[in-house]
């Protein structure tokens, strides 16, 4: 097999138009592979497309008022950066901690923005990437434009949003429950009183304000901790009265975009309300694609705009335009900016050519279930008739969804000879909420059924080659991988990483709140059979497929024992298996991984996939 795959990717987040709308300003993150990091700089792109101005590192722009400086957090800083001089000043210091998500005023004179530091947690929870037993603590600071405190509000508070007419600051907090919680305060009188929205029926991932400031909306639904629900889109006004739920019809969750493999749409999910039209913006996915919804509360309709073969990521209005991301199969993403009127769009960054061009097609894979429902599934193979050997990939959440968006570990297996299957089983977002909630109490049921047909129509075509099949994932792809070995010997090879083996110790480690578990498990340990019969572990004995473990040592949602368990298991048994421990990551090592660990973690599958499913000596490196 070849490796041609090597290109350094450009990831461009969170633009934000000027409040003229003629200017957009980004955030793009690379691999120093030098520093052994993941870098970010801020950079301003004329709207109507042009060279890209740089304004150092950083990350989070926010436009001033007047349209003439940024407001941009560097690690433990607030700067502010004059756009037409480049100079920049240091405005306000987090001691220990870290600044993000800065907000401007109305007026100009004041900014909030979000600390957030680490502190121990006696209650036991922990924070993912960390070895130890600490709690973010959030607040959100106030100061004046010269960078002179002017008030906190402290008890987990963070996501400052002005009103339009700056007499109110909203934001997200957990001081009266586990749940977020939208709440409000008299910018004037500072941190207290506090204005409670939502009463933590379910948690809150995003809201705006009305261009008027009477209003707000927000993403949240009342099913407790639920993640296989729809999150829905609430109006209400500044006091919380009769909250109004414009999805009631809607059959799409909101705030779910499609995932690739960066971190870009796993946040709280912006809510963009326009002043040029009244429409309210918010990321969707629509099967494997990523249109942004719209809703406009004054006409009552609501639709898809920029749809296609894409995903559209983290809208922002103004000046009569829209601004997102959209990243495709062959694209990790431009900034692309659309005229709300017309709804024409363009392309005004041009970030990784090279990508682009050295992308492989992926193509649709039709899929029927063993029950008669249609599975979204792609395949990602370098084009020709030679037969290749399959890798089958599960995603993870599991009630995500994945599609047409760039996933670089897709592309580089497909540039390895290997052709790639991805594919949207029962749980996943983006086909409705009965197809979400339909491994509930289930898992390794319905959906690993649902992986099977998918096989079964990838190993179907002539160019594969169904004896060197290997099924690979992460975190609850992970879960599948060891599930699917235990229950099937048609793989020749397994990759799973920061996988679940064993449900009881994964619900005992605080994997997860604990509706979660009661959803995905049907109960608690002591009241459903699923947490032991649907434990990969106690099915160890049937696995003879030689399985791969990759974890990251300080993973906190699926902690590392969980594949330190099967891995002692099969040598017991005599298998073979094996561990990689990637020190100093957390769970979300793909997304969030320094170069290091990344290069570790590829070495280690490219090896073992080359071993087993390239059994002439002469095809494999």
């Amino acid at each position: 097999m070849t490796d041609e795959w090597s290109v350094d990717l450009r990831w461009l987040d969170d633009p934000r138009l000027s409040p003229a709308g003629d200017r957009v300003a980004y955030v793009e993150r690379a691999l120093d592979h030098a520093a052994d990091a993941v870098a970010s700089r801020v950079g301003v792109v004329p709207a109507g497309g042009g060279p890209t101005t740089w304004f150092g590192e950083g990350a989070a722009p926010r436009w001033s008022p007047d349209g003439r400086r940024l407001a941009v957090c560097r690690g433990a800083a607030l700067w502010l950066v004059d756009t037409a001089t480049g100079a920049a000043q240091r405005l306000a210091t987090a001691d220990g901690g870290q600044v993000t998500e800065p907000a401007w005023s109305p007026d100009g004179t004041r900014l909030a923005f979000t600390h957030v530091a680490l502190v121990e947690s006696p209650d036991g929870s922990r924070v993912d990437g960390r070895a130890g037993l600490y709690r973010r603590h959030r607040r959100i600071r106030v100061v004046d434009d010269r960078g002179r405190p002017l008030w906190t509000v402290t008890g987990d508070a963070y996501g400052p949003q002005w009103s339009p007419d700056g007499g109110r600051l909203g934001f997200l907090t957990t001081r009266f429950g586990a749940r977020p919680d939208l709440c409000h305060v008299d910018a004037a009188a500072g941190a207290d009183p506090v204005t409670r929205i939502t009463d933590g029926a379910g948690p809150v991932r995003g809201f705006a304000w009305s261009p008027d400031g009477g209003r707000l909306a927000y993403l949240s639904h009342r099913h407790g901790d639920a993640g296989d629900v729809n999150l829905r889109l609430w109006l209400t006004d500044r006091a919380g009265h009769a909250p109004a739920d414009l999805t009631a019809a809607w059959v799409h969750g909101l705030g779910n975009p499609v995932r690739g493999d960066d971190p870009r749409g796993t946040g709280d999910a912006p809510v963009v309300w326009s002043a040029a039209t009244g429409r309210i913006y918010a990321e969707v996915a629509v099967g494997g694609r990523g249109p942004l919804a719209w809703f406009a509360p004054v006409s009552g309709t609501d639709g898809l705009a920029f749809d296609g073969a894409h995903a559209c990521l983290s809208p922002t209005a103004g000046g009569g335009r829209v601004a997102f991301v959209r990243s495709d199969a062959a694209s990790p993403g431009d900034v692309h900016v659309a005229d709300e009127a017309s709804g024409r769009s363009r392309a005004v960054t041009d970030a990784n050519p090279d990508a682009a061009r050295r992308a492989l097609p992926m193509a649709p894979l039709s899929v029927r279930a063993g029950d008669g429902v249609a599975i979204d599934a792609w395949l990602t193979v370098t084009p020709g008739d030679a037969t290749r050997p399959l890798l089958v990939n599960v995603h993870g959440g599991p009630h995500g969804a994945v599609g047409w968006r760039y996933t670089a570990e897709v592309q580089r297996l497909a540039a390895r000879g290997y052709a790639v299957l991805t594919l949207n089983p029962r749980g996943s977002q983006g086909y409705g909420e009965a197809f979400a909630t339909a491994i509930r109490g289930d898992w390794g049921g319905t959906d690993w059924s649902d992986v099977c047909a998918a096989v079964d129509a990838a190993t179907a075509l002539p160019t594969v080659d169904p004896r060197r099949t290997a099924i690979w994932g992460v975190s609850y792809g992970g879960f599948m991988t060891q599930w699917a070995v235990a229950h099937s010997t048609r793989f020749a090879a397994a990759v799973s990483e920061n996988g679940i083996s064993d449900f009881v110790a994964a619900w005992g480690a605080g994997a997860g709140a604990p509706t979660f578990w009661d959803l995905a498990m049907g109960g608690r340990p002591w009241t459903s059979p699923r947490f032991v019969d649907r434990s990969p572990l106690v099915h160890a004995d049937r696995i003879a497929t030689p399985l791969l473990l990759v974890h990251a040592e300080h993973d906190q949602v699926c902690p590392v024992a969980q594949s330190e368990q099967m891995h002692a298991a099969l040598r017991t048994l005599g298998r073979d298996v094996e561990l990689v421990r990637i020190p100093g990551e957390g769970h979300l090592m793909n997304l969030h991984g320094r170069p290091s660990s990344r290069a570790r973690r590829a070495a280690a599958v490219d090896r073992f996939l080359d071993r087993h499913l390239c059994p002439d000596p002469r095809e494999a490196r």
